[in-house]
C-alpha cells in the first residue's frame, strides 16, 4: 500500500491504495519513494477543476519531484505526460512508479527540497532566456513579475549570464525588504513600467522581456523594449487579453513570442533540467521562501490558500 493524494470525481483527498500510482502506465518502470514534490500553479488548477479537459474520475495529482529509487540514488522527476494533464497518475504519493527516460539525477549536495521548489521554474526561465530571447552578455532584462517563481528564477539566470535587470514588481519596497538590495539589479513600480525601464537603461529599453504576467502588461513591456527586443510571454495572471499597438512592434522591431514548454523535446527538457539543477546546486538561485508540507497536508496545499513563494510536498523519506 501506499498513502498518495488523489482527485477523486473532483474531491482532493489523502488515501491509502493498494498499487503503486502509474504502475499500469510505465513501459519502463522504475519504483520510487518520494522526498520532495513541488506544487506547481497547474496542480493547484487541476485541483481546482479550472482545466478545460475531461479528468479520470480517480487519479494521483502532482506534476514533479524529487525521489529515491531501491538502490539509494535520487532523482529529480520530470513528467513528460503528467497528471497536470489528467493522462496518468502523478507524483504525489508515498511510494509510486514513473518511467526511466523521466528521471534526472541529482546533484549529491543538492537539498531535494530546494531542487522541488527550483527545479520547474529554472527549467522555463533557463529555456525563456535561452532557446527563445537568445539571450547575450551585457543585454538589459526587464521581468515582468518578478515575485512570481519564474520570474525570480529569470532574474537570477540574467544577473548569471552577465545582464543587468530590472525588476517590476506591485511593491519594490517589500521586494527589496525580502530580497535585498543586489548589484545588477534595479527594482521598479508595475505603474512605471515603461518610464523607469528606460531611465535604468540609459533610455534605450530593454534588449530583453521576460512577461510571466501577459494582460495589458504584455502591451506595457512592448513600450519598455529596445530596438530588436524579445519579449517572452509565458503567463496569463492578468488575463489573457491585452490590446497591442502593432506600432510598438514595428517602430522597434521588436519580436513577441510565446513560450509552450511542453513543445521542448524530450532531449532538451532533460538538458534544461540539468542546467537548472546544477544553477540550484552552485546556489546561483535560492527559491525564498519555500513552504514546506508533509504528504498527508497535500490536499490543503492542492486547494488553500495561495502562499508567498513556492509550497513543496514532502514524503516520509524526506524526515528520515
Amino acid at each position: 500500500m501506499t498513502l498518495a493524494v488523489v482527485n477523486a470525481q473532483g474531491n482532493i483527498e489523502v488515501r491509502d491504495l493498494d498499487t503503486l500510482p502509474g504502475a499500469e502506465a510505465a513501459k519502463e518502470p522504475v519504483v520510487l519513494e518520494l522526498l520532495a514534490a513541488d506544487v506547481m500553479p497547474k496542480d493547484r488548477q487541476t485541483a481546482m477543476g479550472h482545466v478545460r479537459i475531461s479528468l479520470p474520475p480517480l487519479f494521483v495529482a502532482g506534476s514533479q519531484a524529487v525521489a529515491v529509487d531501491e538502490r539509494g540514488l535520487r532523482h529529480f522527476v520530470r513528467a513528460s505526460i503528467d497528471a497536470g494533464g489528467g493522462l496518468r497518475d502523478g507524483v504525489y504519493a508515498q511510494r509510486f512508479v514513473a518511467e526511466s527516460t523521466w528521471l534526472i539525477p541529482m546533484p549529491l549536495g543538492l537539498d531535494p527540497v530546494v531542487a522541488a521548489a527550483g527545479g520547474a521554474t529554472l527549467t522555463d526561465a533557463i529555456y525563456a532566456l535561452d532557446d527563445l530571447a537568445a539571450l547575450r552578455a551585457g543585454e538589459s532584462v526587464l521581468v515582468l513579475g518578478a515575485t512570481s517563481g519564474v520570474g525570480a528564477a529569470a532574474l537570477d539566470v540574467a544577473l548569471a549570464r552577465g545582464c543587468p535587470v530590472v525588476a517590476a514588481t506591485r511593491d519594490p519596497a517589500a521586494y527589496v525588504k525580502l530580497n535585498g538590495q543586489r548589484d545588477g539589479v534595479t527594482v521598479i513600480a508595475n505603474e512605471d513600467i515603461p518610464d523607469a525601464t528606460r531611465e535604468a537603461t540609459g533610455g534605450r529599453g530593454a534588449n530583453v522581456i521576460v512577461d510571466t504576467i501577459g494582460g495589458e502588461f504584455t502591451a506595457i513591456g512592448l513600450k519598455a523594449a529596445a530596438t530588436h527586443a524579445r519579449q517572452v510571454v509565458l503567463g496569463y495572471l492578468a488575463g489573457f487579453d491585452s490590446t497591442i499597438k502593432v506600432t510598438d512592434l514595428i517602430v522597434f522591431e521588436s519580436r513577441l513570442i510565446g513560450m509552450n514548454a511542453g513543445t521542448v523535446p524530450p532531449a532538451r527538457q532533460r538538458q534544461l533540467v540539468a542546467s537548472a539543477l546544477a544553477l540550484l546546486d552552485a546556489g546561483i538561485h535560492v527559491p525564498n521562501p519555500i513552504v514546506v508540507r508533509p504528504l498527508v497536508e497535500g490536499p490543503d496545499a492542492l486547494t488553500g490558500n495561495v502562499p508567498v513563494g513556492r509550497t513543496v510536498i514532502v514524503g516520509p523519506a524526506y524526515q528520515s
